[in-house]
């Protein structure tokens, strides 16, 4: 797939109308880019591996959207269609809201080249005594490391930098056995699913609700050598889909129940949860942002058939991880 990206020069004090005459014409797939300084506290809501950082800001934005057409095809008439409706809403905006007169210039951006260009960001690192290496990079020779996971995200989550994958990881050290059975939901790119299985775990279910993350995840198990037999990709709804739900309540439990998630989606899946756990086993969520943990230990202390074994941090993400009683 290609797509013709266009670029809307302008002013950050103006970005929000001319977001907003972009959204009436349906486009609202909009990136826009500035060098506005992000507050600590966005920071450290960001649900994200990487943070770029910026110089420092000179008022001006750029604002990026996109248009899709077909590879061998030239750029539809509708595109031009469009781009003159475009126009003339920004022209519009210009006499109404005194907005800085724009430029909008555009080129073709090749699917490949857009989704791969985060990768310059992504180096081997060490969580506990996991080494994480993305597929295209080589170890450094003076890292110690007891197991290596090799991980192509692709466009799904999961590389092992963000604080919510690495409060996961060291649960699964921490509480998992060898030949445990782990079901790991919203596995994004399967990076828990694969530690789990290298560090001992017999068998792991990986459900997600995008079905793209599902292949990532799949891609990722078969790059790490884990043998077919040893997991199970499902595409889902953990929350909604019922067949899903019987199917995974009727296995007889799990060892360890994963869900790196978000707080929102924790909440209401903890009243459920002790259906996918035998006694004794380990609930290990994260995701949660700090002013969310007491919504989520509340949610868990309301399931009579759990009890809290420990709450873990790191910066300001939680991780809690509870016994099923």
């Amino acid at each position: 797939m290609i797509w013709n990206k266009y670029v809307i020069c302008t002013t950050t004090k103006d970005a929000d109308i001319i977001s907003s005459v972009l959204m009436d014409y349906g486009i609202y797939d909009i990136q826009i880019e500035n060098n506005v300084q992000l507050t600590d506290e966005e920071l450290n809501r960001m649900y994200a591996d990487f943070v770029k950082e910026l110089p420092p800001d000179d008022g001006t934005c750029f604002i990026d959207f996109y248009l899709e057409f077909e590879e061998g095809e030239s750029a539809p008439d509708s595109q031009e269609q469009m781009l003159s409706k475009i126009e003339a809403g920004l022209s519009e905006a210009e006499e109404i809201f005194g907005i800085s007169p724009v430029k909008i210039t555009g080129e073709v951006v090749d699917s490949e080249n857009w989704e791969n260009n985060w990768k310059e960001f992504f180096k081997p690192f060490l969580a506990g005594r996991i080494a994480i290496k993305p597929s295209w990079e080589k170890l450094p020779s003076d890292m110690e490391y007891d197991t290596v996971i090799e991980i192509d995200p692709g466009m799904a989550f999961g590389t092992g930098l963000h604080e919510t994958t690495r409060l996961c990881l060291a649960g699964i050290e921490q509480y998992m056995k060898k030949g445990d059975s782990v079901l790991d939901l919203g596995t994004g790119s399967g990076i828990l699913s694969i530690a789990a299985l290298k560090l001992g775990a017999d068998h792991a279910a990986a459900v997600d609700i995008d079905p793209q993350a599902v292949q990532v995840a799949s891609e990722n198990l078969e790059i790490n050598g884990i043998a077919r037999e040893k997991y199970e990709l499902i595409c889902g709804n953990i929350l909604s889909d019922e067949q899903l739900k019987d199917e995974l309540s009727s296995s007889g439990g799990f060892d360890i129940v994963l869900a790196n998630i978000l707080a929102d989606v924790i909440i209401p899946l903890a009243a459920d949860i002790h259906k996918y756990l035998k006694k004794g086993s380990v609930f290990i969520s994260s995701g949660i942002i700090s002013d969310k943990e007491e919504a989520v230990v509340q949610a868990v202390n309301a399931n009579n058939a759990l009890k809290i074994a420990e709450i873990t941090r790191d910066g300001d993400w939680v991780g809690i991880a509870a016994e099923r009683i």
